[in-house]
């Protein structure tokens, strides 16, 4: 069984998110991604849960019959959190908010469904904080619970914030038990996979994980959205991921 799984932090209603908007939907189009996790994805407030949530309107845009948005934080105005999109129906969900901290301005949350894509695919979503002790903690945190949701392999994407060769990332990729696998890293060794900012990326802080490392075959992984249009504007702040992942046989 394949699956195809996109993530991308999509910057809110920051900058021209009329033509960003547009800019996201031609990349889903293109890529045409099963299962899509996204950041910093902004509810306003009032307007109901479809019509003010940017998630609502990309599903919509490019035929995701299924999505399911989580609030991390809330202000006078809108409500910013992680969603996911889906080809498939997500029968299942749970949810791991973040306990706050005071370095960071934001509520953090990590967001995981299961998708009726053959057996059943697990998929994780989240945005770890700007602080690197929260980001620490977290980790910890988020590694226990998807154990505890199931003992299934799991798909875990999103902005870390944080780069490969930092604590928090170690610790997912060795001490973790089970540890998570870097897709790009399998496919593409050390090089490259930088995504932010999106217009001359020089961080790798967006990630595809898996775990346990032996439950998929990386089969392809590329950044995507890192061309801007015609005037200059880009999908987002950041690039975005998209990965082919293969499950092995018996890992279910």
């Amino acid at each position: 069984m394949r699956v195809k799984v996109m993530t991308i932090n999509i910057w809110g209603l920051a900058r021209n998110w009329e033509q960003r908007c547009q800019l996201i939907a031609k990349l889903l189009k293109r890529e045409q991604p099963d299962i899509v996790g996204l950041q910093e994805v902004c509810q306003l407030q009032g307007l109901g849960l479809i019509g003010g949530n940017q998630a609502a309107g990309l599903a919509w845009m490019r035929n995701y019959p299924f999505w399911h948005f989580v609030p991390a934080h809330r202000s006078q105005t809108k409500t910013i959190g992680q969603a996911v999109l889906s080809y498939h129906p997500i029968t299942a969900v749970d949810i791991l908010p973040f306990p706050s901290d005071p370095e960071d301005s934001q509520g953090r949350v990590a967001v995981w469904v299961r998708v009726a894509l053959g057996r059943g695919v697990e998929f994780c979503v989240t945005h770890l904080s700007l602080s690197r002790q929260a980001r620490e903690r977290s980790v910890r945190q988020l590694a226990n619970w998807l154990w505890q949701v199931s003992n299934a392999p799991k798909i875990l994407v999103g902005d870390f914030n944080d780069e490969p060769n930092s604590p928090p990332l170690q610790f997912l990729l060795k001490e973790a038990n089970p540890p998570f696998a870097d897709a790009w890293q399998i496919a593409n060794g050390e090089e490259g996979g930088f995504t932010f900012p999106s217009h001359e990326p020089k961080r790798r802080i967006d990630y595809v994980l898996f775990s346990p490392p032996n439950a998929f075959e990386v089969e392809e992984i590329r950044t995507v959205g890192d061309v801007p249009d015609l005037n200059g504007v880009y999908p987002s702040d950041h690039l975005g991921l998209v990965a082919s992942l293969k499950l092995l046989a018996g890992e279910l």
